[in-house]
């Protein structure tokens, strides 16, 4: 029988931590671009990173909360394309975000199609409501988190229908859809006269 876990992870709050919990997230993405993320091991991670197994449960629970940890990162990043691409509102401005994810695809992949999905969802309306809630709205007709909620949500379904498609799905192709649905959606002034 398992024994309980008796201690929580904790945050990094000195630079060997950080340079540990660095260490991990490096190595979790290298295994990521030769391994599918079921066949990743813990100690795949810590052994790639040149670390003990117990250093990995003085940072993180799971395996998945390494991969909530680098999802994080990833959506914030991908989030800031998508504001660049509905504030230049040109044909071409979803095209960032498409290289971006295509040059990390079976890391956003594993993040959209695995076991992360729901978080990832969450994780995408949380980011593009911190985003709103820093740099204001793009489109002031549109309530702030009406505007927010479906901005995150269309682009997860985007990002995750092409993650599930082959990997030689052309990139213009799923650019040419987030400049339909998302940028001209919500980049362009609207007039709505709401009562």
């Amino acid at each position: 029988m398992a024994r309980k876990r008796t201690t929580v992870p904790t945050k990094p709050n000195d630079a060997r931590a950080r340079r540990s919990v660095e260490a991990m997230r490096a190595a979790f993405l290298e295994l990521i671009e030769i391994k599918p993320l079921d066949d990743i091991l813990l100690r795949d991670i810590t052994d790639a990173a040149g670390l003990s197994y117990a250093t990995f449960f003085r940072r993180f629970a799971s395996k998945e909360d390494l991969l909530i940890d680098i999802a994080r990162g990833e959506v914030r990043n991908l989030m800031e394309l998508s504001r660049q691409a509905i504030l230049n509102k040109t044909s071409e401005g979803g095209k960032g975000m498409c290289e971006y994810v295509q040059n990390r695809r079976n890391l956003w992949k594993g993040l959209l199609t695995g076991g992360a999905t729901s978080a990832m969802r969450e994780e995408f309306i949380r980011a593009a409501q911190h985003m709103v809630d820093v740099r204001g709205r793009v489109n002031p007709a549109i309530p702030l988190d009406l505007a927010a909620g479906f901005t995150a949500s269309g682009i997860f379904e985007i990002f995750a229908w092409w993650m599930r498609q082959p990997d030689d799905y052309p990139v213009g192709n799923v650019n040419k859809m987030f400049d339909a649905l998302i940028v001209n959606a919500i980049g362009r002034p609207l007039d709505l006269a709401l009562d």
